[in-house]
C-alpha cells in the first residue's frame, strides 16, 4: 500500500469515524456516571448499615471493572469492529467457568463463605479463635477467598477453609490489636499481630472414689464384729 492508497483509506473511513465519535463519547460519559452512581450507592449502603467503606471496597472494584469492560466492548462496536465472535468467546468462557464452579463446589463454597465472613464479621484479624472439634487454636493473621490463616503460640501456621467456620463451633477471644477482615482481604501480606499465649494446661480429673467391694486396703482390715476377745 502506497501513501495515496493510505490516505484514500483514511478519507473513506473518516466520515464513519467522525459520525461514531459523539456516540462513543456519550457511552464513555454514561459509564463514568454509572461508576459514580455505584460508588455513591455502596457508600450509602455502608453508612446505613454496620459496614465500613473497606467492607464494600471489593464489591465496588468488581462492579467498576465490569462497567469498564462493557464500555470498551460497546465503544469498539460503535466504531465498526465486528465483535460477534468476541461475544461468542466470552459466552463460551463464562459457560466453562460455570461448569468449573459446579465441578469444584468446595472452592465456590469457600469463596461465598469469605463474602459472608466479611459481611457478618464473626471475628477480626488479631483475634484468638479455637475450633474445639478440630483441635485447632490460634490467632487470625490473614484471610483470602479460600482459607483463613492462624498462627499458634509456637509460630506454626494453620490454614482453615473458610466454609468450616459455618459448620463448626468457634470460640473467639477478642485481641488487643485487631483489624477488619475486609481490610486484611485487600492486603497481600499477613498482619503482624504477634503470637498468641499458650493454651492453659488441662486440669487433671478428680480421682473417683473406689467402691468398698473393690478396695483391697479396706478388705485387709478385719470386721470388728468378727474379732474374738483374748482370754
Amino acid at each position: 500500500m502506497n501513501i495515496d492508497q493510505f490516505w484514500d483509506a483514511i478519507a473513506s473511513h473518516l466520515p464513519g469515524f467522525l459520525a461514531a465519535l459523539p456516540v462513543a463519547a456519550a457511552v464513555v460519559i454514561g459509564a463514568l456516571i454509572v461508576n459514580v452512581i455505584i460508588g455513591r450507592a455502596l457508600h450509602l449502603l455502608a453508612a446505613r448499615t454496620s459496614l465500613t467503606p473497606a467492607d464494600v471496597a471489593p464489591a465496588r472494584n468488581v462492579l467498576r471493572w465490569l462497567v469498564r469492560i462493557i464500555t470498551a466492548i460497546i465503544v469498539l462496536s460503535v466504531f465498526g469492529f465486528e465483535l460477534g465472535g468476541l461475544w461468542a468467546m466470552i459466552s463460551t468462557v463464562l459457560a466453562m467457568i460455570a461448569i468449573g464452579f459446579v465441578a469444584v463446589w468446595s472452592m465456590l463454597s469457600n469463596t461465598s463463605a469469605t463474602v459472608l465472613l466479611v459481611l457478618m464479621r464473626p471475628f477480626r484479624v488479631g483475634d484468638d479463635i479455637e475450633l474445639p472439634s478440630e483441635n485447632v487454636r490460634g490467632r487470625v493473621i490473614d484471610l483470602n477467598f479460600f482459607f483463613t490463616t492462624l498462627v499458634d503460640h509456637e509460630g506454626s501456621e494453620w490454614r482453615v477453609p473458610n466454609n468450616l467456620f459455618f459448620q463448626k463451633v468457634v470460640r473467639r477471644t477478642a485481641g488487643a490489636q485487631s483489624t477488619t477482615l475486609a481490610a486484611q482481604l485487600n492486603n497481600s501480606t499477613p498482619a503482624q499481630v504477634g503470637l498468641p499465649p499458650p493454651p492453659p494446661p488441662k486440669e487433671s480429673e478428680p480421682r473417683k472414689p473406689v467402691p468398698a467391694s473393690e478396695d483391697f486396703a479396706a478388705k485387709s482390715i478385719p470386721d470388728p464384729a468378727t474379732l474374738q476377745p483374748k482370754k
